[in-house]
């Protein structure tokens, strides 16, 4: 008896440290923290010289020098450094003295002051870097944080940018490159995920990172019907023209759904329910009768041999392309999200910088030309004294 009891007790506290293990594991994500950010509005199209000092003039106590005053070589655009950045270039406390060194404690104060603090700063690892794999990062971090990273980002990009680009803005959205629309209509129909040849999912999302619904700009609709547009009961004549559709034109494109919640309905589906014996028990793969009853046999050729008896999304009865899809979308992300920053060729970040700023693959003169020169680690090339000595220290040494 004695023994028994120490059996069940010792049970107990197995399952017991599994369950806190399981627990704790479920409790490592970063939960994101409270930050104050100073309001900064939308970079305006054109302002004085006066106002581009005011917004500039804290920066350049630590930022001494720099490439260029704004990403714009012509001195046409005025901009000063918090339209694009956002944070607070005019608070006294927010002014550095450069000649203390920056990693002074009177400077490291002024810069936690005038630069936007991230809402998860251990994702970010306390550098000016991009984190390696971040994934959907950006979608859970604070806008105001991914404007003063990257003001391009297309989640802020119409603050910082949209004075003079908003319809390349709107563009880009909606390109491929952004909503990734053939990938996905692609694997989408080829899998037996969905029915349509016409592609109907796409990349895109909100200033807070909520996944959104991309419309055709269209001059049919009116203010009330844009509000309406994205319900799948709103008819889609009503947004393009005959001849948009004979160029091929979408009328809108819907976010992915998740992956645990589609039911299977592709080539990779599980048999449906059939035969005499539905069980309770998940099924152990690879066993056809892992009860050992022989005398409760199946039907000949209609077996209830399926992956899981529980519904769609749960245990193994999953759409596994569409899990695939997301795995790519992460792995080898569109637009909206940085790369994945950990290989040549994956450096880029998101939005416009993904292309306007430019990295070299490799260090071979054939490949990269005179991007050779800078590298293929991903690393700035910059005379800004608070970046360029910052290098990257590999743990092979063999950067």
């Amino acid at each position: 008896m004695m023994m028994r009891k120490l059996l069940a007790l010792l049970a107990f506290l197995t399952m017991a440290a599994a369950f806190g293990a399981s627990v704790s594991r479920a409790a490592e994500e970063e939960k994101p923290v409270k930050v104050d950010y100073r309001f900064t509005p939308p970079a305006p199209r054109e302002q004085s010289e006066a106002d581009v000092d005011a917004k500039s003039r804290g920066c350049y106590s630590c930022h001494t020098q720099t490439d260029q005053p704004s990403m714009h070589k012509t001195p046409a655009v005025r901009l000063g450094c918090t339209d694009c950045h956002g944070g607070d270039a005019a608070s006294p406390a927010a002014f550095g003295k450069a000649e203390l060194g920056y990693t002074d404690p009177y400077n490291i104060a002024a810069m936690k002051l005038a630069h936007p603090q991230p809402t998860l700063p251990n994702s970010w690892h306390d550098s000016s870097a991009n984190p390696e794999r971040s994934y959907t990062l950006l979608n859970k971090e604070a806008p105001e944080f991914i404007r003063f990273v990257n003001p391009s980002d297309y989640r802020v990009a119409r603050e910082a940018c949209g004075a003079c680009h908003m319809e390349v803005i709107e563009a880009t959205e909606r390109s491929l490159m952004s909503t990734g629309a053939m990938l996905w209509g692609g694997a989408a129909y080829n899998n037996g995920i969905v029915p349509y040849k016409n592609y109907v999912f796409g990349e895109a999302y909100t200033r807070d990172g909520k996944p959104a619904c991309v419309l055709s700009p269209s001059s049919r609709l009116t203010a009330e019907d844009y509000k309406e547009a994205c319900k799948p009961s709103f008819a889609s004549d009503k947004i393009l023209t005959d001849e948009e559709k004979k160029r091929g034109a979408l009328a809108r494109m819907y976010p992915l759904p998740r992956w645990s919640v589609i039911p299977p309905g592709d080539v990779f589906r599980v048999f449906e329910r059939g035969g005499r014996n539905i069980n309770t028990q998940f099924p152990e793969i690879g066993l056809p009768n892992p009860t050992g009853q022989i005398q409760r046999l199946e039907e000949p050729g209609r077996p209830d041999l399926k992956q899981s008896n529980r519904g769609p999304g749960t245990g193994l009865r999953v759409a596994i392309p569409v899990l695939n899809i997301h795995k790519t979308r992460l792995n080898d992300p569109f637009m909206w999200f940085m790369g994945t920053n950990d290989q040549p060729g994956d450096y880029r970040h998101s939005g416009c910088a993904g292309c306007h700023v430019i990295y070299a693959n490799d260090r071979e003169p054939r490949h990269s030309l005179t991007y050779a020169q800078f590298g293929r680690d991903g690393e700035t090339a910059t005379v800004d004294p608070t970046i360029r000595d910052k290098l990257w220290a590999p743990k092979d040494a063999h950067g």
